[in-house]
């Protein structure tokens, strides 16, 4: 195995230096009206760190929500990856599934300015929260990224499975890549290549690192 690509996360810093999570940020953001700002400031900081990354993909994580013209709100990331010569190809804007889109003609129409402009996206946490199978088909994303909640010790329920085996005929009906994320041991790790997947994330692998990873170590094949 090989990395094929890093998801480059955002963290805030509390002033006694502990982490704070994305979901606590976002949420005091929500409060404010801020969501748009934090979005948009997460995106450019997020580009930033990812100029050292040389030819392997950069997944950016991002809010349809927050985006309410796709030309106007993105108009400043896609100008800083330009500057950078980050290639377009190399970037998966990836879209939060905890945000309830509840108009799917504007999230096709952010999806369609990104594809236009030469980037990737991804669905991210397939198969919990208002998300359905079905609506890959409307949306077509490059890749799909099945959630934790059935990867996570998917050798040993044949829910899981059932569930990770649908995801994956969907995703490659479409041409898409299937990627698991939340993938912790050995176990569950040989259950997913032998079903099919093509790429896989999480824990077994690596956990966040300041720095993107150059190799990994002792990982089955």
């Amino acid at each position: 195995m090989h990395i094929v690509g890093h998801e480059i996360l955002s963290r805030g810093l509390e002033e006694d230096g502990s982490i704070i999570p994305p979901f606590k940020m976002f949420e005091a953001a929500q409060i404010r009206n801020k969501t748009f700002a934090l979005d948009r400031a997460c995106r450019l900081e997020v580009v930033k760190n990812a100029s050292i990354i040389d030819r392997q993909l950069i997944f950016i994580n991002f809010i349809p929500t927050a985006i309410y013209n796709p030309e106007h709100c993105l108009a400043s990331t896609f100008t800083l990856i330009q500057e950078l010569n980050i290639k377009p190809e190399q970037i998966v804007f990836e879209v939060i599934e905890t945000e309830d889109v509840q108009d799917i003609e504007h999230l096709k129409n952010i999806l369609n300015y990104y594809r236009s402009h030469g980037f990737k996206y991804a669905l991210d946490d397939v198969g919990v929260g208002y998300n359905t199978l079905n609506r890959l088909l409307e949306v077509e994303p490059d890749v799909v990224k099945l959630a934790f909640e059935f990867t996570n010790g998917v050798s040993k329920n044949e829910k899981q499975k059932k569930v990770a085996q649908e995801m994956l005929t969907i995703t490659h009906r479409m041409g898409a890549k299937a990627l698991a994320e939340g993938v912790e041991t050995e176990e569950d790790l040989k259950c997913l290549i032998e079903m099919g997947y093509d790429l896989f994330q999480g824990y077994y692998f690596a956990k966040p690192h300041p720095e993107p990873l150059k190799e990994i170590h002792s990982i089955y094949v």
